[in-house]
């Protein structure tokens, strides 16, 4: 029971609490969270902020070890488009915004139909190892959300720009490839072609065609190795644009072995790199065409109770230092009390992102002079009762200073096939003024063996200081219950009902854009059959809410089903 209360606690110190409904695609778990403010504009584009996180940036802004294998795109770190080969199976997935009446078509003049409805599309398989190797291949892509920018994408780009269809997707990407794992190694070379669009700090939509990438990977014992190699080409039509980025980047990672985690002291480090070379028109530069990010982590922990943790990357630009001490109270037993610090200083969220942006012109400088500063302290604790009620909450101050910012010179209104876009010029700049925040969050978990789980869980958090001055002014409170029943061992209902308070754009557009808080309801089914190693999962999701646009030229956030057939081997 002890163990089980220390789990609980670490998690709950973490301010782990997501619903158990798949989200739409792998890199998109934030669609299903209710814990914080989470605004969509795209797969490729998400404000993606934890309430108990502190400060005022999203979370995929902030550069990290853990997400070295995520994807670059921009200045973020994003899960979507995904690389990571799945286990052993095959599997086929789709589904539709709601809405979209097929028979229309049939019964009605074209200038009266409703709007076309945009489909996820994926299928894929991963081959049983045959004396460690094993072959790969996946196609995916992403419609929904396009439609909000979809007029003016549409024309910038020769042809339909996806693989599959004709909806100018925010991401359609294939490959295949080889792999080869035993005890000591896991190693795989995919190769494949990608559409992709990003989010740029203008609010553009900028296309890039990749043609290939190629990406090879390797975990040997202790160690992570990763390059990928990008052709990547860029064109607008409206403008007779077009340029070419060859860029090669990846990640060497050493990290603490199994003896070194028994000891007081427990070390890992590593190196991120990029290197572009660019000709023609392409929106955006990396100062002096490379940067190499070294790195390392390191964890003190004297008593079994006590860990101090420190991030620590320098180079000739940039510096970022991520630290933090927690320590175990000792408590009653089935009870887990944490309290901690943690530190956020640096010159750049994420040194690895690029320096420039060129729109229509103008020069953006993606570089702020100075640095930030974010100190948060908190307290979290849990409480089993009987083996089947666990209750828990969370509280935080935190305090920032000189927090990334946009200083907009100017904002523009440009139109596309009768279609406005709002853009804006200026450079990214720092808030130098103290931003303060006060977090508060309860929960309360049940469950009966592995037939039900079920959590309620609510936050408020309020925010004083020039937040009109940040990109976003988050929700300031949320409230959501989540549900997971088992039955007969084979068919599982998973759902989530949330509500998030109203959270607002400040500097995407010349009037701020106010996202209105709404109620949102997910729910998933899935029937497997073990014996065959196969599961069926349809889903529903942003039942209830309105249909919004969360983002400055982003897309829509509507209703839809996706369903998946999956076989394991």
């Amino acid at each position: 029971m002890k163990n089980e209360s220390l789990v609980l606690s670490l998690l709950l110190a973490a301010g782990v609490a997501v619903a158990q409904v798949p989200a739409e695609m792998e890199g998109m778990e934030y669609e299903t969270r209710a814990d914080g403010t989470f605004l969509i504009g795209g797969p490729t584009f998400a404000f993606d902020r934890v309430m108990g996180a502190g400060g005022v940036h999203s979370e995929s802004e902030l550069w990290s070890p853990v997400k070295l294998r995520d994807r670059l795109l921009f200045n973020r770190m994003s899960g979507t488009p995904s690389w990571t080969p799945f286990e052993p199976g095959v599997w086929l997935k789709t589904g539709n915004e709601l809405g979209d009446l097929i028979y229309q078509d049939f019964i009605t003049a074209k200038d009266d139909r409703p709007e076309n409805r945009t489909p996820i599309l994926e299928g894929g398989f991963r081959s049983p190892a045959y004396m460690g190797l094993w072959a790969t291949a996946r196609f995916f892509q992403d419609d929904h959300f396009c439609s909000g920018a979809y007029n003016y994408r549409r024309d910038m780009v020769d042809g339909n720009y996806t693989h599959l269809g004709a909806n100018w997707a925010m991401f359609s990407s294939a490959y295949g490839g080889l792999g080869y794992t035993n005890s000591l190694v896991n190693a795989s070379v995919l190769a494949g072609e990608e559409y992709v669009w990003t989010y740029t700090a203008s609010s553009r939509w900028i296309p890039a065609h990749y043609k290939p990438r190629v990406e090879a990977r390797a975990d040997i014992k202790d160690l992570s190795v990763t390059v990928a190699y990008e052709d990547i080409e860029y064109e607008n039509q409206y403008k007779s644009e077009n340029g070419e980025r060859k860029e090669v980047n990846g990640s060497v990672y050493y990290k603490c072995g199994k003896a070194c985690e028994k000891g007081i002291f427990q070390i890992a480090a590593g190196m991120a790199f990029r290197a572009v070379d660019d000709e023609g028109t392409v929106y955006t530069e990396l100062e002096e065409d490379r940067v190499a990010w070294p790195f390392m982590e390191l964890r003190v922990q004297p008593i079994s109770r006590l860990t101090a943790d420190v991030i620590f990357g320098v180079n000739e630009r940039d510096w970022l230092v991520q630290d933090s001490i927690q320590y175990n109270a000792p408590a009653p037993e089935n009870m887990g009390v944490v309290v901690g610090v943690k530190n956020i200083s640096g010159t750049r969220l994420n040194p690895l992102a690029d320096t420039k942006e060129f729109s229509n012109h103008h020069e953006i400088d993606l570089t702020a002079d100075g640095q930030m500063n974010l100190i948060q302290a908190y307290a979290s604790y849990v409480d089993t009762l009987g083996g089947v009620v666990a209750l828990g909450g969370r509280g935080s101050l935190w305090a920032e200073h000189g927090a990334e910012s946009f200083e907009t010179e100017k904002y523009e209104t440009e139109w596309y096939s009768n279609s406005p876009i709002s853009v804006r010029y200026g450079n990214v700049s720092r808030i130098n003024d103290w931003i303060k925040g006060v977090t508060a969050e309860l929960w309360l978990n049940t469950w009966y063996r592995d037939m039900f789980k079920f959590t309620a869980m609510a936050g408020f958090e309020h925010i004083n200081g020039p937040i009109d001055e940040a990109e976003v002014t988050p929700a300031e409170f949320y409230t959501g219950f989540m549900g997971d029943w088992l039955l007969n061992k084979t068919f599982k209902i998973s759902h989530s009902i949330r509500y998030r308070s109203d959270a607002k754009w400040n500097l995407r557009s010349e009037n701020p854009m106010v996202v209105k808080g709404d109620w949102v309801w997910d729910a998933s089914f899935s029937q497997m059959f073990p014996k065959y190693g196969i599961t069926l999962t349809g889903t529903l999701m942003h039942v209830l809410a309105d249909e919004v646009m969360e983002t400055v030229n982003g897309g829509y956030d509507r209703i839809r089903f996706i369903c998946q057939a999956k076989k394991t081997f």
